[in-house]
């Protein structure tokens, strides 16, 4: 199954370098979500707010503002009279719209990836959050430049409204009036992963080159890690959002950290592969590579982003005092002598029992892109974190609440 190491590699570095813009890092254009972010959402339809919904001008008397448990998993939106398929996936913040053709089938159409957190029952749709990731010649035209125009950075983007009325799920397209929305289903190809479930908790061991090993770790509520190995070192890495479409995985990073990399700057990786359902193999869109695979299990003890919220201290080695504040907005300041010899700030998040923290600002020239690594032995008085940092000077592993006086 390996094809020879120029095209391997290539295609390799095809996912680890393939940089979306400026602003692309940390995921600054959708907020940090874990399972428990995502039935938040869902819980916005109770009674108590439903009154409050109604004075909203944009929805009418006596609907509510759709949640993502509302929508379908595949639902017909026409934009500029044009019919594309709006599909939720596992509904943990990706979404993808397809251009259809005249039997409104998406079969060899353009796809526009979507990153959002659904709130307020909206979709919105710009530059900033979304990326169409490949092109087909016999997809549809206007359809395909209807997309294109949206993610277009010097247009406004879009905004895709749904509510619920008389137990109708309706949509509207801008200011347009709302319609009602028509569900449609699809059947991808069996010989393919065609949802996230399918992989949650497995990692994916995947052979790229004799000495190029790429390693994912899909974990629930649809988060992702994949690690780029060579000879036995993990030399680069990103961890974000992912789903299944129709039978094509993506992943859009928030966070990225080269292990040994001392170089700063903007990451955002975006990629898109083919699972064979028996998760033997993987290819790439276009299939000019296959690769080998060796699936496993995840072995690990969940960590809840609330069991670590707060502010926690280490003098580990006697000599920096270290603080660490991880907010409940999923974002952190780290501090070593309140400044004096490191400052560090970003996103935070937990995947299973991953911490990841986007290193966003740093006071040092020294700083990894991204720091990440298991929690263990988690209290309510302390952990161990076990992370890949390797700046100076050292992050410590062991931290505890702090000694106030």
């Amino acid at each position: 199954m390996k094809k020879s190491f120029l095209l391997a590699v290539g295609f390799a570095l095809a996912f680890f370098f393939a940089a979306c813009g400026d602003d692309s890092s940390s995921g600054n254009s959708v907020d940090q979500e874990t399972d428990e972010s995502s039935s938040s959402v869902e819980d916005s339809t109770d009674v108590s707010s439903s009154s409050k919904e109604q004075k909203d001008p944009s929805v009418p008397e006596g609907a509510r503002k759709a949640t993502l448990e509302d929508l379908n998993w595949h639902q017909l939106i026409e934009i500029k009279g044009e019919q594309f398929l709006l599909a939720t996936g596992n509904k943990t913040g990706v979404f993808a719209l397809w251009t259809t053709d005249s039997a409104e089938t998406i079969a060899n159409q353009n796809v526009l990836v979507v990153r959002s957190n659904f709130g307020e029952g909206k979709l919105k749709i710009d530059a900033n959050t979304a990326f169409m990731p490949y092109g087909t010649s016999v997809a549809s035209k206007k359809g395909t430049e209807i997309l294109e125009g949206l993610i277009d950075s010097k247009a406004s983007g879009l905004e895709i409204s749904f509510i619920v009325e008389d137990s109708t799920l309706k949509y509207n397209v801008g200011k347009s009036d709302y319609k009602k929305v028509k569900s449609k289903d699809v059947d991808p190809s069996p010989l393919y992963v065609r949802a996230a479930s399918k992989l949650a908790d497995k990692r994916l061991a995947c052979e790229f080159s004799d000495d190029t090993t790429m390693v994912f770790s899909f974990y629930k509520g649809g988060r992702y890690i994949a690690e780029q190995v060579v000879k036995g070192d993990t030399v680069s890495w990103n961890a974000g959002y992912m789903d299944v479409f129709y039978d094509l995985t993506f992943m859009l990073s928030d966070f990225a950290g080269p292990a040994n990399v001392q170089t700063r700057g903007g990451f955002g990786y975006k990629a898109y592969y083919h699972f064979y359902a028996d998760l033997s193999q993987m290819t790439d869109i276009s299939k000019t590579a296959e690769i080998s695979c060796v699936a496993s299990d995840l072995k690990y003890t969940p960590v809840k982003e609330t069991d670590v919220v707060g502010k926690w201290s280490s003098f580990e080695d006697g000599k920096i005092y270290w603080k660490l504040d991880l907010g409940s907005s999923n974002k952190y300041t780290m501090t070593a002598d309140d400044g004096a010899k490191e400052n560090k700030s970003g996103a935070w998040a937990v995947y299973g029992n991953q911490l990841l923290l986007d290193v966003t600002t740093c006071s040092t020239q020294n700083c990894a892109l991204g720091i990440k690594g298991p929690l263990t032995k988690v209290s309510d008085k302390g952990f161990t974190y076990n992370h890949s940092d390797k700046g100076s000077p050292a992050v410590p592993k062991t931290w505890e609440l702090p000694n106030l006086q």
